[in-house]
């Protein structure tokens, strides 16, 4: 599990790639595995602030893309908040790949 602080630009579509290795930086085939991540004000909040999309852009090669939408960040308050972002494996093991705060900057143009 990695910490990795984010930015979200409200109002902007939020996108970024992430490639699963090993510990001898070998890809890891993920073509049959899932993911999930949300936004959350703090750890402890019942309301999401946002659930991130997932795609598998290259299994074979342990690629996969993780995204909001623009509607999505408009949506979202500014300010300081928590994500994370876990790996469900086809066997059912969940393992936590990235945490850490992420700053929403507000918009100005609408």
């Amino acid at each position: 599990m990695a910490v990795h602080d984010i930015t979200i630009q409200q109002g902007s579509t939020f996108a970024k790639t992430l490639t699963i290795t090993d510990d001898s930086d070998v890809a890891i085939n993920i073509a049959s595995d899932t993911f999930r991540g949300q936004v959350r004000k703090k750890h402890t909040s019942t309301d999401t602030e946002a659930t991130f999309a997932f795609t598998i852009t290259d299994g074979a090669n342990g690629v996969v893309a993780w995204s909001l939408t623009d509607t999505q960040t408009a949506a979202m308050g500014n300010g300081r908040f928590v994500y994370d972002i876990e790996w469900v494996k086809a066997d059912g093991n969940v393992v936590r790949l990235l945490e850490g705060v992420a700053d929403t900057t507000p918009e100005v143009t609408r």
